[in-house]
C-alpha cells in the first residue's frame, strides 16, 4: 500500500506531460507486481487477499465522485439532446464488440454478452482533462459530451447491476432453458435498482441536508465531509446486501450529495481519497492479467480496439456531428472512445465467475483494448482542441 500510494502522484505527473493517463501505469505496475510475486513467490496471499480490498474502496471513491461532479438541474434542462447522443452510443459501443466477441473462434455468446455491456460504457474522465486543459469543457459542446457522459455512466452502472443478478444464471447446461429465468431476474433487479434509486432521491430531498448542517455544527471544518464519506461506504453497502452492485450505490450515494451546498469541499476531499485508493483498483486488474496465457490475444486485443473506436465514432460522434457539425461531432466521438473503470469492473467481474463468462485469454484481450483506447483517443482529442487552447491564450 506504501508503494502504490508514494508512486500515485509522480506517476500521474509523469503520464500527464505526455497526455495519457495514469491508470496505464498502475495497471502495468499490477501486472509487474503479479510476476514478481510469481518468480519469487513474496508476498503472494497479501497481493490476492488486500489488494482486491483496497481496489473496491477505490471503486467506491471513484463512482461516488463521478455522481457527484453531475449536475442534475442542468443535465434535466438538456437531456433531450444529450439522449439523442448516449442511447445510439451506448448501443453500437455495444453491438460492435459483441459482435466481434460472438463470432470470434472458441468465446461463443455469453463472452460476447459480458463485452458488450462493458464496451458499452466510457470512461470520459480520461478526455476530460483535455478539454479542461485546453480551456473548452465549459463550452457548449464540452457541455453536451459532459451530459452524454452522465447518461452513459449511469447506464452503464444499471446494466452492470442487472449483469450482476443474470450472469450467474448463464452458466446452465446447453439446452437449458435459461431465457425466462434470466428474464425475470433482470426484471427484479431492474425493479430493485429503480426502488433504490427513488430511496436516495428522497435521502437527498429531505435527509442529507438537515444531516449535513448537524455535522457542520458539530464539526464545520470536517462535519459534511465525513458524513459524505460515511455515506457512500453505507449506501454503497445497501447496495450491496441488496443484490445490486457497490459501483452503482456509490454512484447514486455521489448523485445524493451532488446538490449540497458544501459539494466543493467534499469533492476536494474525496479528490484527495481518490488519490490514495483510486490506484489500487487498476492494480488489481494488472495483477489479475495471467502473463502464462499465450499471446494469441493480441490479435483480440487489436480487433477490440477497433471495435471500440468504430462505436463510438459511430454511436456519439454521427449523432452530434448531426447536431453540430463534424468537426464536433469528431471531437465528442474521439472523447468516448476510451474504455477504463466501468470496462474493466465488468470484465473483472465476468473473469471472477469463471471461463465459461469471460475466459482469461479475452480478459487480458479487454485489458490491452483499454490501454489503447485510452492512448488513442485522447491523443487525438488533443490534437484537435490544441488550435482552440491557442486561440484561448
Amino acid at each position: 500500500m506504501g508503494l502504490v500510494t508514494l508512486l500515485a502522484v509522480p506517476m500521474r505527473a509523469v503520464f500527464a506531460r505526455v497526455s495519457m493517463p495514469s491508470m496505464i501505469g498502475f495497471i502495468l505496475l499490477g501486472a509487474a507486481l503479479s510476476i514478481g510475486s510469481i518468480t519469487t513467490g513474496f508476498a503472494n496471499d497479501t497481493l490476492n487477499e488486500q489488494v482486491p480490498f483496497l481496489a473496491k474502496i477505490g471503486i467506491v471513491v471513484l463512482l461516488f465522485r463521478i455522481g457527484l461532479e453531475s449536475d442534475l438541474g442542468k443535465l434535466r434542462r438538456q437531456i433531450g439532446r444529450a439522449a439523442l447522443i448516449w442511447l445510439p452510443n451506448m448501443v453500437l459501443g455495444g453491438i460492435a464488440a459483441f459482435v466481434l466477441v460472438v463470432l470470434w473462434p472458441g468465446l461463443g455468446l455469453i463472452p460476447a454478452l459480458f463485452t458488450g455491456i462493458a464496451a458499452s460504457a466510457t470512461s470520459i474522465g480520461v478526455s476530460a482533462g483535455i478539454w479542461e486543459g485546453a480551456g473548452a469543457l465549459d463550452s457548449d459542446t464540452g457541455a453536451l459530451l459532459l451530459d452524454a457522459a452522465e447518461l452513459d455512466d449511469v447506464s452503464a452502472v444499471v446494466l452492470l447491476s442487472v449483469l450482476f443478478a443474470v450472469g450467474p444464471l448463464l452458466k446452465q447446461p446447453e439446452g437449458a432453458a435459461i431465457l425466462a429465468p434470466a428474464l425475470k431476474a433482470g426484471a427484479i433487479q431492474l425493479m430493485l435498482t429503480a426502488l433504490f434509486s427513488v430511496a436516495c432521491y428522497l435521502f437527498s430531498r429531505w435527509l442529507e441536508k438537515p444531516l449535513s448542517d448537524g455535522f457542520a455544527k458539530l464539526s464545520p471544518t470536517d462535519g459534511p465531509i465525513v458524513l459524505a464519506t460515511g455515506a457512500a461506504f453505507v449506501i454503497a453497502s445497501m447496495a450491496e446486501f441488496m443484490g445490486l452492485s457497490m459501483a452503482i450505490g456509490a454512484l447514486f450515494a455521489g448523485l445524493a450529495f451532488s446538490r449540497d451546498p458544501a459539494e466543493r469541499s467534499i469533492d476536494e476531499a474525496f479528490g484527495i481519497l481518490l488519490t490514495v485508493f483510486g490506484p489500487f483498483f487498476f492494480v488489481a486488474i494488472g495483477l489479475s492479467v495471467d502473463i502464462t496465457v499465450p499471446v494469441e490475444g493480441m490479435g483480440l486485443a487489436a480487433a477490440l480496439a477497433g471495435m471500440a473506436l468504430i462505436g463510438k465514432l459511430l454511436g456519439a460522434g454521427l449523432p452530434a456531428a448531426a447536431m453540430r457539425g463534424w468537426r464536433q461531432g469528431a471531437l465528442i466521438g474521439f472523447s468516448m472512445v476510451p474504455r477504463a473503470e466501468i470496462f474493466l469492473l465488468v470484465m473483472l467481474f465476468g473473469l471472477t465467475l469463471g471461463p465459461w463468462a469471460v475466459p482469461q485469454v479475452l480478459y487480458n484481450a479487454a485489458v490491452l483494448a483499454s490501454i489503447v483506447t485510452c492512448i488513442i483517443g485522447p491523443a487525438i482529442v488533443g490534437m484537435m482542441l490544441r488550435p482552440i487552447a491557442g486561440n484561448a491564450t
